[in-house]
């Protein structure tokens, strides 16, 4: 009698044990959101008309102008994982490839994601999120003339889940990303016709993201 009431505290406490897991796990459950996404901007382009004066040297005259606007279009991968801290709300860390013409930024940042709205919980649902962070550089290139830098990003977004029979959801966002980002040139003090120089790039781009949230 004795054994039989002793398994049966030991099994109520497993019970109880797992039934706290369980509900743990329900309460912060965790949450991947891969998106893709196309970066859309426009860039202003310096003309330089180059003319020979008498010596052997030249020197860049600028046209009229002084610039061109061109349209761009960059592709972008992210990865959002976090935990679900409420019913609608969900915190985590984003990070990713912004491949823009020039370089490759890796972006690190903090997100977050929370319904505003949903009918039923089945159905579709619409979900603003924010990331802001630091962009680094680990996949820009490197050379001995030019060194490229990141800086602060901000990342807000709105879009739609669509919930899938298995608990998942497909996602459709747009956005708006800005972007820091200074490129230095390093010449050879030998070379008389280069000029050391340091370029800051405030990106501005429209943002599509096309993913899926398991």
């Amino acid at each position: 009698m004795k054994k039989i009431f002793i398994l049966a505290i030991i099994g109520s406490l497993v019970l109880n044990i797992s039934f706290a897991q369980k509900e743990k796990l329900f309460k912060y459950p965790f949450v991947n959101q891969t998106e893709f996404g196309v970066l859309f901007g426009r860039v202003k382009n310096a003309n330089y008309s180059y003319y020979y004066p008498s010596y052997s040297s030249y020197w860049p005259n600028p046209t009229p102008n002084g610039y061109s606007l061109q349209n761009v279009a960059n592709l972008s991968i992210q990865t959002f994982n976090g935990f679900q801290v409420r019913k609608k709300t969900t915190v985590g860390l984003t990070t990713g490839f912004d491949m823009y013409s020039s370089s490759v930024l890796v972006p690190v940042a903090l997100g977050l994601r929370h319904v505003i709205y949903e009918k039923n919980e089945q159905g579709a649902k619409l979900q603003a999120g924010i990331d802001a962070g630091y962009g680094a550089t680990f996949g820009a290139s490197k050379n001995s003339y030019e060194d490229v830098t990141g800086g602060i990003l901000i990342n807000p977004t709105i879009g739609f889940k669509f919930p899938t029979r298995n608990g998942s959801a497909w996602l459709v966002n747009f956005g708006y990303k800005y972007q820091y980002m200074e490129v230095s040139q390093n010449f050879d003090e030998s070379d008389f016709y280069n000029i050391a120089s340091v370029e800051t790039k405030n990106l501005n781009r429209f943002q599509v993201r096309l993913g899926f949230q398991f």
